[in-house]
């Protein structure tokens, strides 16, 4: 016996490779084998920090990279990294994501209006992609217990019923005491019966039938849904759960000693019966049939479940096994077909191990080897990961068994192994058998061991770590109650591992050539032919291996311990942690890696119970408005063993509150006895002062102080009137020798109500990316206005060279966001649309595609394949003249409507195709953008509307055509100037702002920079508290031409010294060109409306005052019509609203712009998205809703709306009690002329709260 090593060259993953063997001696011996070649070198695998996320939170992520030894691959420092979203489109994108020990880390930001359902994160190499790994994105509220529903025994269909138990546990094992709802739907939603009762901790229920249930074919599931009621805090789960039925009380399947019979000897084989629980049943008694033996025989199953045949078999091609059940097995049937095998010996060998396995053992393993015949050698291989480790070849002396002690357990055969011992019978047949060892183990190895398993919320524990020295190690913990919301697993458990090693390492199972499973081949001598193997037995084998300060709780991660560390030389590592906060069980994960033992991981992941004796459990509503009565609810849960006198005290942060029962002290505390192993319901009536975020600080305490627990949380504080929002702007250019001077007056409405004003002085827009505008995002356009200003930002800083990293790299962390907005409204067909159940729009897809390709040029995750297919998909809706007409739904009238010969919105898809150089010098869009322009240029004699004209003559800049200066002219004397010649803009009914942004771009394009200032300083003032504009394309084209002439006017020197006088006190602010990236901001204390600024230096900027107020508002209606219905019912804890609106119509349109009705609930009502009713669905049907603000505000969306009546009912609950109700209101407003608007208010009945 000899082995022979070959170097094999480097073959593509497609080609072929041939072996050959031919004899040198002069005996004719040839072979030829074919040879698969391994196509996949590399794998990976992906941890996350959770398995469900929210909007709006960060995704943390690792991705380990491993070679075919499951290793870190040598010479690879970095992989390709994309997150995608439900629909498959890249939002996120790393294409040099540097390794660091096999390891890339980072994290992702969901955005905040996402698309809802599963996202996947993928590796790769060269475009082959080595893992994947779904999470899921979806609304959702932590629960801080557990709900258990399953069978209290196998159901079957002779019941004709449920056994159930329902198990409600806190997450650290408590019961938990409530209400619980459980509904039996038999078929699709046919709902046969519901229970309902109290409970505490677990109760076994039976479900009896209404109906006849009738089980098809073996099994048939059932849904049982259960709504659980927490007893003190109304907090809901709800738990859908497939229960199966079964036909009959067991399942069967035949276990044969070999896959196929031989003729003319016996076939062993047993019918094998096993209870749904896996148990064996014993006892069927049934009528066995063989076929065409003509064998027929009643037996009865033994105590392991078996029916064990020994069959004679004759010369025949199959036979067929067939059981009959009698009556007491519900006329139970089976059947089987064997076949027959080829010709073979009867000789056998069976290896058997009858040591435990130790790698650390220098001892052999004790395997015993029996043949059937007497052995005059045998050759033994031992495999592991597609390659022989050890072989060698043994004489037992014609021995019939014989004891190996020649292989030793060693880390190469880590994790699994397969032994393989073959011989040569009497009658030259090759017969063989093999043992697989399953160490269960990797090379490598993570342990970690706790100094505890309980511990309190916020408290210290001690984590152990034991790894290979030099190890990288990766950890996270999650929240156990997250597994209630997805069933995706994040974290890398050892099933991951399997399935890597053996997408290396396992060939296609084939049970009539196990050699070939193995990743070997047989080729016996000629005068060999036949390869007996002993089929089915195989062996398996196994291994497993005094008075307290109070410290309040405010810190509720839904994951933890995300940390990465590298063991020490002693294979040894400590670390001391602080968990979290919060009441519940945290499940531990981790991986070890190291470049020469490879991967290690825990292989279950360690619960960690935070829990204390006694503690508090807050219920608190997500928002109330300003001097309502509000009840601010608490849970006090006592586990010890007996009953305490509990004092409670509620403390008066910063006098943000008032305690109704005692509105002049600081603090109010009340004395209750708290019942033992159980729960006892505080509360204290109060009423919020000021507005903002009101800090609720509670603290408890028993026996004496001994026992304390303490909370801060946090509710916002809404006015109880409307609040009005504006912005005073100016720009300024200063030198030395001229010096910058402006009495500002605020307009602010002598309505305004006491003490709700609110003045602020900022200098510089830079740094408000991220809040421009609090939009609802649940149609396309409106989503672009959080991309937009980032677009702009960044164009501006490259413009003038800022090597401002921090701001670039925040505003390109919000135009990321950005881009997953308004990814989710693309068509198949690639363009865009408003709505997601829409046709594609011209003037959407012309906005996202102009907005993407500028967005392309600064963050890799914009895929220019989407945006030419935009480009492509206009191109196609151009008519031949050259005119473009809009084929979605009209949600902007001014340019949709086709008015005016279309040249709004044919001037808008050039001016989107003339931006884009790359699609501007393609030759099939040349002539799309020939034909466009020179159809504007055609009707540039009859334009009179300012609006067409700004965007015709701007794109006509762009394209260069001969008729630009004409066009130019011509939009000058359309303008108006104010303000003693220093402004000019142009006056239109509607698109004003839009329309002189466009003829600032037309100045700066003809560079007319002295035109160009008076329109800048126009627009600067017409610009909203966030720094943004009314609208989308308002704001799209406005900060685009600011930031162009900014850009353009801007000085590389900027020194000059603001000086900011208010209420008889002045503030100082020096300004350099070293800190472009400050923002400055002042808060204006009094209620004087006159600021005072005066500039001295050199340099260019801006200075704005932010300032809003309330107004007790009853009715507001301009251009629209409101009527509300409201009914309360169930004692005042169910409120039904009916909301009707309509558009009346101008002198200009018929009906609305886009369109969006507001509805605000009372404080303490809640809404659900499904409780909504479109009740003109046949007129003018709902696009999108969106819950805001905790589910305490809906938002209705619209295409638009006319005369008629739009109405739809929605229904709101109460979960929280409130008194002295603010009025609520709705309102509806035009998106792109938001000073459309009407507002009406509604009341809530008053309900009696007892405040002690």
């Amino acid at each position: 016996m000899r082995q022979v090593d070959l170097q094999i060259p480097n073959i593509p993953p497609s080609g072929t490779v041939k072996l050959t063997i031919d004899r040198v001696d002069g005996v004719s011996y040839h072979e030829e084998v074919e040879l698969d070649v391994q196509q996949k070198l590399l794998t990976g695998l992906i941890q996350i920090d959770k398995p469900v996320y929210k909007p709006g939170e960060k995704v943390k992520f690792r991705i380990i990279v491993l070679d075919t030894d499951l290793k870190p691959p040598a010479n690879l420092e970095s992989i390709q990294v994309k997150i995608f979203d439900p629909a498959g489109t890249g939002v996120g994108k790393w294409d040099t994501a540097k390794l660091f020990s096999a390891v890339f880390e980072n994290r992702f930001q969901i955005a905040f209006s996402p698309m809802f359902g599963m996202w996947n994160i993928t590796a790769s190499v060269d475009d082959v992609v080595l893992a994947s790994k779904t999470f899921e994105v979806k609304e959702y509220v932590l629960s801080s217990f557990d709900l258990q529903v399953a069978p209290s025994v196998i159901p079957l269909e002779e019941h004709q019923s449920l056994q159930l138990t329902i198990a409600a546990n806190y997450h650290f094992g408590k019961p938990v005491d409530g209400t619980a709802l459980v509904e039996l739907f038999l078929q699709d939603n046919k709902r046969d019966q519901t229970q309902k009762f109290n409970m505490t901790g677990s109760k076994e229920i039976t479900l009896n039938f209404n109906d006849y249930f009738v089980v098809v074919d073996d099994q048939q599931d059932v849904r049982v849904k259960v709504t659980f009621t927490e007893r003190h805090t109304n907090r809901t789960i709800t738990k859908d759960t497939q229960v199966t039925v079964y036909k009959h009380p067991f399942r069967v399947q035949l276990v044969k000693e070999s896959p196929q019979f031989r003729a003319d000897r016996r076939f062993k084989c047993q019918i094998q019966f096993t209870k749904h629980d896996g148990t064996p049943a014993n006892g069927i008694t049934g009528k066995v049939e063989i076929y065409p033996l003509n064998s027929e025989d009643t037996h009865t199953s033994d105590n392991d479940g078996l029916i064990k045949l020994d069959l004679q078999v004759n010369d025949t091609d199959e036979i067929e096994i067939t059981f009959t059940g009698t009556d007491q097995s519900n006329g139970f049937f089976f059947t089987e077909t064997v076949t027959k095998a080829k010709s073979g010996s009867d000789a056998f060998l069976k290896l058997e191990l009858r040591s435990a396995i130790n790698i650390k053992s220098k001892r052999p393993m004790n395997i015993i080897v029996t043949c059937s015949e007497r052995m005059s050698f045998f050759v033994y291989y031992v495999v592991s990961k597609r390659k022989i480790i050890d072989s060698g070849m043994i004489r037992p002396n014609q021995n019939t068994k014989y004891r190996m002690e020649q292989i030793r357990a060693s880390e190469k055969m880590m994790p699994r192994a397969n032994i393989i011992v073959v011989t040569v019978a009497k009658d030259k047949t090759v017969i063989w058998d093999k043992l697989e060892v399953n160490l269960q183990q990797f090379n490598n190895y993570l342990d970690i061991s706790l100094d505890k398993e309980e511990v309190k919320p916020g408290h210290q524990i001690h984590l152990e770590l034991n790894a290979r020295s030099g190890s990288y190690v990766g950890l996270a913990a999650y929240d156990k109650g997250l597994l209630e919301f997805s069933e995706q697993h994040h974290y890398i458990n050892w099933e991951d591992v399997e399935q890597l090693y053996n997408g290396f390492h396992a060939i296609d199972n084939n049970q009539f050539d196990h050699f070939h499973s193995m990743g070997l081949f047989v080729r016996p001598s000629p005068l060999n032919a036949d390869l007996t193997g002993s089929g089915e037995r195989f062996g398996n084998y196994f291994t497993q291996p005094a008075f307290k300060l109070i410290q309040y709780r405010t810190y509720f991660p839904e994951s933890w311990l995300w940390q990465n560390v590298t063991i020490g030389s002693k294979n040894r590592l400590t670390l001391e942690e602080y968990v979290p906060d919060t009441t519940t069980s945290w499940y531990l994960t981790g991986f070890s890696i190291d470049p020469k033992h490879g991967l290690g991981i825990i292989k279950k992941p360690i619960q960690i119970t935070t829990k204390q004796p006694f503690y508090i459990v807050e219920s608190l509503p997500y928002s109330i408005k300003r001097g309502e009565a509000v009840v601010l609810q608490f849970t006090l849960f006592n586990n010890l063993g007996e009953g305490y006198i509990a004092n409670v005290t509620l403390y008066n942060v910063a006098n943000q509150m008032e305690f109704v029962d005692n509105p002049t002290n600081v603090t109010y505390t009340k004395s209750l006895i708290v019942p033992p192993n159980g729960g006892v319901p505080v509360s204290f009536l109060v009423k919020a002062r000021k507005l903002g975020e009101m800090v609720v600080r509670v603290k408890a305490s028993i026996n004496d102080g001994l026992e304390t627990d303490g909370l801060e949380s946090v509710i916002r504080v809404l006015p109880e009137n409307f609040m009005f929002s504006k912005t005073l702007a100016q720009l300024f250019n200063v030198n030395y020798d001229k010096p910058f001077s402006m009495h500002n007056t605020l307009d602010i409405d002598k309505k305004a109500t006491s003490n709700s004003q609110k003045q602020s002085f900022k200098l510089y827009l830079m740094d408000n990316l991220e809040h421009l505008l609090a939009t609802p995002k649940a149609s396309a356009a409106p989503s672009m206005i959080d991309a937009v200003p980032s677009i702009i930002v960044l164009e501006y800083l490259e413009a003038i060279g800022s090597k401002e990293e921090s701001l670039i790299k925040k505003a390109k962390a919000v135009l990321r966001m950005g881009y997953q907005e308004i990814i989710k409204y693309r068509k198949a067909d690639g363009s865009f649309s408003d709505w997601r159940s829409s046709k594609g729009s011209i003037f959407v897809t012309a906005l996202v595609a102009q907005s993407l390709s500028l967005a392309s040029k600064h963050i890799l995750e914009v895929d220019v394949n989407v945006v030419h297919k935009a480009f492509d998909w206009l191109a196609s809706k151009q008519h031949s003249l050259g005119r473009f007409d809009e084929v979605g739904e009209t949600t902007y009238q001014v340019l949709q409507d086709g008015s005016r010969n279309g040249v709004a919105l044919t001037s808008y898809v050039m001016i989107a195709f003339l931006e884009n150089p790359t699609v501007r010098a393609n030759n099939n869009t040349k002539n799309v953008i020939n034909r466009g322009v020179n159809y504007v240029a055609r009707k540039l004699s009859s334009i009179s509307d300012a609006y067409d004209l700004s965007l015709a003559t701007y794109a006509l800049w762009l394209y260069n055509h001969t008729a630009k200066e004409t066009a130019l002219d011509k939009l000058i004397t359309m303008s108006k100037s104010v303000n003693e010649g220093t402004e000019r803009y142009w006056p239109r009914t509607s698109a004003s702002i839009e329309t002189t942004a466009y003829g600032l771009l037309c100045c700066l394009q003809a560079n007319r920079y002295a035109d160009g200032i008076g329109i800048m300083r126009w627009l600067v003032k017409q610009r909203e508290s966030s720094g943004s504009f009314s609208h989308t394309q308002a704001t799209f084209v406005g900060l685009q031409a600011l930031a162009r002439i900014s850009s353009a006017l801007s000085s590389n020197s900027i020194d000059y010294t603001v000086n900011l006088k208010h209420n008889n006190k002045t503030n100082i602010f020096k300004i350099s060109s070293s800190e472009l990236n400050k923002q400055y901001e002042h808060v204006l204390n009094g209620t004087s409306k006159r600021v005072v600024v005066d500039i001295r230096g050199q340099g260019f900027g801006m200075y704005e005052f932010l300032y809003e107020y309330s107004v007790d508002i009853r009715n507001i209606s301009k251009n629209f019509k409101l009527n509300l219905e409201s009914r309360f019912t169930n004692s005042d804890y169910i409120l039904h609203l009916k909301v009707c609106a309509s558009y009346e119509p101008n002198i200009a349109f018929n009906r609305s712009n886009m369109a969006i009705v507001e509805v605000n609930f009372p404080s303490g009502f809640v809404v659900d998205r499904n409780s909504i009713t479109n009740l003109s669905v046949d007129k003018n049907p709902i696009q999108n809703s969106e819950l805001r603000y905790g589910q305490t505000s809906l938002v209705v969306y619209y295409a638009s709306l006319g005369p008629e009546k739009n109405c739809f009912r929605v229904t709101a609950n109460r979960i929280f009690k409130v008194g002295f109700h603010r009025p609520s209101y709705v309102l509806v407003h035009d998106v792109y002329h938001p000073e459309h608007r009407a507002i009406q208010q509604y009341g809530a009945p008053q309900i009696e709260i007892l405040g002690s």
